[in-house]
């Protein structure tokens, strides 16, 4: 395997446990680029999505990514940021406008087809703790590798990691919002 890829999915766990800590400790909120849609602040550093009503559901918004052709519906109740992480990578968090629970879904180039394996991830990151993994099909169709982690800061994580379009894209949660991601990655689709 190439070593820039290994490297590369090295940085990005360091960048996820990272996010996910400064995700539920930052006191200091980002600052606004924009006005979405349904009247909310867009924060981050990079103003590629838009945030709509979900027509489907009253109770929802929609997350539309215009970089990586993606969307998906998330509670009202909740906020959307994307930040930039390095070169070829963005981290997007979703997180109750309280600050106390969310989600992140780090995306990043990936040279390699899928679906992705326990194996294939012990691979580059021997260290990680990865139990109760499966590889399921998502309802749009694409195969991913869910299962549950440790981090030190975070305890029990939920992860789903799967590749699309020549991209990894790593959504990581605590494991008590198990069931509310699953739900929102149920409405996930990749536009043509």
């Amino acid at each position: 395997m190439p070593k820039k890829t290994i490297i590369i999915i090295l940085i990005a766990v360091i960048v996820i446990v990272a996010g996910i800590f400064i995700f539920l400790n930052n006191k200091k909120s980002p600052q606004p680029i924009g006005e979405d849609k349904t009247g909310n602040e867009i924060i981050g550093n990079e103003p590629t999505f838009t945030i709509t009503p979900s027509e489907e559901n009253s109770e929802n918004n929609v997350y539309i990514d215009s970089q990586y052709n993606f969307s998906f519906q998330y509670p009202k109740d909740f906020t959307a940021t994307k930040f930039k992480e390095g070169e070829d990578g963005d981290t997007i968090l979703i997180q109750q406008k309280d600050g106390k629970n969310g989600f992140q879904i780090f995306i990043a180039s990936f040279d390699e087809p899928g679906p992705l394996t326990k194996e294939r991830i012990l691979q580059d990151l021997p260290e990680m703790k990865i139990t109760e993994a499966e590889n399921r099909v998502l309802k749009n169709g694409i195969p991913a590798l869910i299962f549950f982690s440790e981090e030190t800061s975070l305890g029990k994580t939920r992860e789903i990691w799967f590749i699309q379009n020549g991209y990894l894209y790593q959504v990581s949660t605590t494991a008590a919002l198990d069931s509310l991601v699953a739900q929102i990655v149920a409405t996930w689709k990749f536009e043509e």
